[in-house]
């Protein structure tokens, strides 16, 4: 695995395959992640609770909170004080409807919480506790996931065109492998984990180049041309369809509301990762009218590069690979308050 596939793999280890999907509109939706760096020269990634306000008064506030899928555990420890005071949690999870999910995360190897570990860090799904009933799942099932990719492909067939690339052709199946470093390539992934575990300076470089890469990119992957176009068509077809399932949820909370008082909410808190969080804004504008409101930026991990023994010029160093790769792949513009 070159330079270029490793600079890959670790943001979409971070990232979760969240990708925000790139619509024309008066004003775009504002960046849900930004870099931001301090007067001593620690740097975090920051990530956004958002508040959506309703032209209606009774109708809920919607919460767009945003998240990373690798965090410290400061950070989750505040996210999950503001989901339990939320009276409804609608949260992210293809096929998660009975959250199972909780009971198998710990079991057998996986690279995600394999390389938050080496980080310092935590993994999302091993810090949230979902148990609550309050916490609902809102995303789409495995049966309607293959749904979307055979519609998909019937459209694109009778349009002439190319469907999404089949999960042989993307290599699906060999990312998994990875994932769960069962293939060479995994084995490879999990010797390059357990080093940068063992050595504290590398730890702290890697997770400068994941907060300059992720705050970089802003949340809008899919557009970088570097991408091939098969895995671009992939991940705006899987951000639209899984939105429009938090949307239909979201609408028949509201519905209920406005059909009977005792069923009103003052605010519903969506949880999916960050990148969903411009195309779900965009919708909630352009489709139920509200508008944004207050936001707040909760730092997910930050590294000190003077106290982790980092000088100035591995700084320079590492911010510039990342912007020879974020060159290549089509992307960058970092963003910072």
């Amino acid at each position: 695995m070159g330079v270029r596939g490793w600079f890959l793999l670790l943001s979409m280890l971070a990232w979760a395959g969240c990708v925000a999907r790139r619509t024309p509109m008066a004003e775009a939706p504002r960046p849900p992640l930004r870099i931001h760096e301090s007067s001593n020269g620690a740097v975090a990634l920051q990530v956004v609770v958002r508040d959506m306000t309703p032209r209606r008064r009774t109708d809920p506030v919607v919460r767009l909170v945003g998240v990373t899928h690798v965090g410290s555990a400061e950070y989750y420890g505040r996210l999950q004080a503001l989901l339990d005071a939320e009276p409804l949690v609608l949260f992210e999870g293809v096929g998660a409807r009975e959250k199972r999910f909780m009971s198998t995360r710990e079991k057998g190897y996986s690279l995600q919480p394999a390389l938050a570990k080496a980080l310092g860090l935590r993994f999302q799904l091993a810090s949230i506790d979902y148990s609550a009933d309050r916490f609902v799942n809102s995303d789409l099932t495995m049966e309607q996931l293959e749904g979307v990719m055979r519609r998909d492909a019937d459209e694109a067939g009778k349009a002439g065109g190319k469907a999404v690339a089949g999960a042989e052709e993307l290599g699906v199946g060999d990312l998994m492998a990875v994932m769960d470093g069962s293939s060479w390539a995994g084995l490879l992934a999990r010797f390059g984990v357990a080093f940068i575990e063992a050595s504290p300076k590398l730890r702290a470089t890697v997770r400068l180049v994941l907060i300059e890469t992720l705050g970089a990119v802003g949340g809008d992957p899919s557009m970088a041309g570097g991408v091939p176009r098969e895995m671009r068509r992939l991940m705006e077809v899987l951000i639209h369809e899984r939105n429009a399932a938090v949307m239909s949820d979201l609408r028949r909370v509201i519905d209920r509301g406005r059909a009977a008082r005792r069923a009103r909410m003052a605010s519903v808190a969506i949880f999916y990762g960050a990148g969903h969080l411009p195309d779900l804004e965009r919708r909630l504008r352009e489709e139920l009218g509200y508008a944004p409101g207050r936001e707040e930026w909760l730092t997910a991990f930050d590294v000190d590069p003077s106290r982790e023994g980092l000088g100035k010029g591995d700084v320079a160093a590492a911010r510039a690979r990342v912007r020879e790769q974020l060159g290549m792949l089509g992307m960058g513009g970092r963003r910072r308050p």
